[in-house]
């Protein structure tokens, strides 16, 4: 019976972590694995016993406080430092528990149980301490550049030999002098793990990562075998393999040797220039920094044009995005550009970033849907049909260098292929080379267009030139009939109206105008109802209230369902300041922010009168198609005004 409760929470394991294959189930694959870890957890406590309950209740409510609060406080910038840190967490565990079992006088092991606890307790120290190094490196407590020691190689073999030493003898001394000798082999793994980790950094972090992530479980897979646990095993194992394979797939993403990275020469990197541009690159922050502000502005202008006359765009996200905390930005200019009718996916290369999946989690934060992020084998062939390739803060993942220059880090390294593209605007900070110290060609091409500053900063600007740019976003082009003269008319002569109340209804405080213009609607003989759309504000009911608050019967407020099936007979449908809730895109589009969402189906109406502020997108980001509808009448400028108008002209003409 025991075997197959064990076998039924594995499976569990497995099935959850299966689901990780498919983004959009990753969340319940995650839960699932969560689960089962939480059953095996409380199996071990009720097949061996609680001695001290108090303990027990104090150190899992002590564990879950600090890793609540920790995650609370971390930020997706940190995430790669805070998985570090969990790494490092798991070699402490196994170390810890390994080292109780092989001290307790109470039993005694068997040669499989006390080999077993010996590599616990080394791979399980070594880990913590190179975790807590490469956490310290990802989160820039420490230079992140590796760090290479005089007789750094010598230094480890004698570590090595110190280590096989020391745990070869523990097996010839009774406990109470194994102590000692345990406590030696801890803190010469310590050691090892610093030195093992010091002289990875850069671009070979996420390496360190993957790997780190296998040592951790290959600890706990030990440390199961010392307490005779078989989920404990199992789950090490679990993890041990697929850090294995991750670790495998990233060495191979980036066509590098496992052994190089973690044993790299120790000598000075070759850079794929000369050296008269790599002296002219280092002396000073980056080619363009003596670009003065007209120059700088020219070039923000020539970006916009070329972004406004693509029509396929691929986004390439890197480092540089991270550190400038930029990916909402990215993704909000994404956004405009499908607005703008454009095909717009992200290459993601499998080491940008300082961990695995890095650009993934933070484009994911910024709400991307996962369908737009290609893998780098698949979009590869793409760029050379690309109008623009958008680099935001990578370099080394799109350097020419890998596949044109031998002999340097990057060398044969699968890149992405930004530079075949037919433009190329880079946002990254500055002209420097990355991590690799290859210096990038790409910057020099007569198709790129160099943005150098903040990712944030230069993204928001696009953004800002782009909303600039938009014929369908200005006044000025508005067609003649447009104005409070048709509104007057086709209000005189409707019998049915719905009145699409929205946020800039609530900025403009124009609820008691509106209702004043509805209750004349209702003198002249109309009927007039309120559609009320579930998300409309910014709280639940935050329409409700606002109409309340100006006498509104509540039975003329009608939720989105009642109020679909009227509009097609409806003569005039008038909205106040809403936009996303009544933009047609959304049943109409793929691939948007509101792509999908329920809507206000206001442009069944015969007439649709809009008195908001501009024709600008609504908080989604997406172009509404309703402001260019032969149906539609533009009022533009405050809500209120709008309503006063409409008010005014309606009684000139009689009541």
């Amino acid at each position: 019976m025991t075997l197959i409760i064990d076998l039924i929470v594995i499976i569990v394991l497995i099935a959850g972590i299966w689901l990780f294959r498919e983004p959009r189930r990753a969340k319940f694959g995650n839960l699932m694995a969560a689960f089962s870890l939480t059953c095996a957890f409380f199996l071990v406590l009720y097949r061996n016993g609680v001695m001290d309950a108090g303990v027990v209740v104090i150190s899992l409510l002590g564990g879950a406080i600090a890793g609540y609060a920790v995650a609370r406080a971390v930020s997706m910038i940190q995430i790669p430092a805070m998985v570090a840190f969990q790494h490092g967490a798991g070699g402490v565990a196994a170390f810890l528990v390994s080292l109780v079992e092989l001290t307790r006088s109470t039993h005694a092991l068997d040669t499989v149980s006390e080999v077993s606890g010996v590599l616990g307790l080394t791979i399980g120290a070594l880990t913590f301490s190179a975790s807590m190094v490469a956490s310290a490196k990802l989160a820039n407590r420490i230079r992140q550049t590796p760090q290479i020691l005089p007789g750094h190689n010598l230094l480890m073999l004698w570590n090595i030999g110190g280590l096989l030493f020391v745990g070869g003898s523990s097996f010839y001394f009774t406990t109470e002098l194994a102590w000692v000798l345990y406590l030696a082999q801890i803190l010469l793994s310590v050691l090892f793990g610093i030195l093992f980790s010091i002289r990875i950094g850069g671009a070979d972090m996420p390496v360190l990562i993957s790997f780190l992530n296998a040592t951790a479980g290959l600890a706990a897979s030990f440390c199961g075998m010392v307490i005779g646990n078989q989920l404990l095993i199992a789950f090490g194992a679990t993890v041990a393999a697929s850090g294995s394979i991750l670790t495998h797939v990233m060495c191979k993403a980036m066509n590098r040797n496992l052994f190089r990275v973690f044993f790299p020469e120790q000598k000075k990197p070759k850079r794929a220039l000369d050296k008269t541009s790599q002296s002219t690159a280092l002396s000073t922050p980056s080619v363009v920094a003596g670009k003065g502000v007209a120059d700088a502005a020219q070039d923000l202008k020539k970006a916009a044009a070329v972004i406004l006359k693509a029509k396929t765009v691929i986004i390439v996200p890197g480092y540089g995005m991270a550190l400038a905390k930029a990916q909402m930005e990215v993704a909000d200019l994404a956004q405009r550009m499908i607005a703008m009718g454009k095909d717009v996916k992200y290459a993601i290369h499998p080491v940008a970033g300082r961990m695995p999946g890095h650009m993934n989690v933070l484009l994911a934060e910024a709400g991307v849907d996962y369908d737009m992020l290609v893998e780098m084998e698949t979009i590869n062939p793409d760029f050379q049909h690309t109008d623009l390739v958008l680099v935001v803060g990578a370099c080394d993942v799109v350097n020419p260098a890998a596949i044109d220059v031998e002999g340097t880090p990057i060398s044969g390294m699968p890149i992405l292929m930004a530079h075949q593209a037919k433009h190329v605007v880079c946002c990254n900070f500055d002209e420097k080379p990355g991590y690799s110290g290859v210096e990038n060609p790409l910057y020099e091409k007569s198709n790129t267009i160099m943005l150098p500053g903040d990712a944030k900063k230069t993204v928001d600007q696009l953004l800002a030139s782009l909303t600039d740019k938009q014929p369908c976003e200005t006044v000025a082009d508005k067609p003649p009939s447009n104005n409070s003269a048709d509104a007057v008319a086709a209000l005189a002569s409707a019998k049915n109206v719905v009145i699409i109340p929205g946020y800039g209804m609530a900025l403009a405080k124009a609820q008691f105008d509106v209702v004043e213009l509805a209750s004349l609607l209702e003198k002249r003989g109309a009927c007039v109802k309120y559609a009320i759309h579930p998300v409309a504000g910014r709280m639940p009911g935050h329409m409700n209230v606002l109409l309340a608050e100006a006498d509104v019967d509540y039975d003329n407020l009608l939720e989105m369902d009642e109020v679909n099936p009227r509009f097609a007979d409806t003569d005039v449908a008038m909205v106040f300041g809403a936009c996303d809730v009544v933009n047609p895109a959304a049943i109409q589009s793929e691939g948007t922010p509101i792509s999908g969402m329920p809507i206000l189906m206001a442009h069944e109406a015969q007439k649709i009168i809009i008195c908001n502020v501009d024709k600008n997108p609504g908080y989604s980001g997406v172009v509404n198609p309703l402001y260019d509808s032969d149906k539609a009448i533009m009022m533009l400028g405050d809500a209120k005004v709008s309503a006063k108008a409409l008010i005014s002209s309606l009684r000139s003409t009689g009541e």
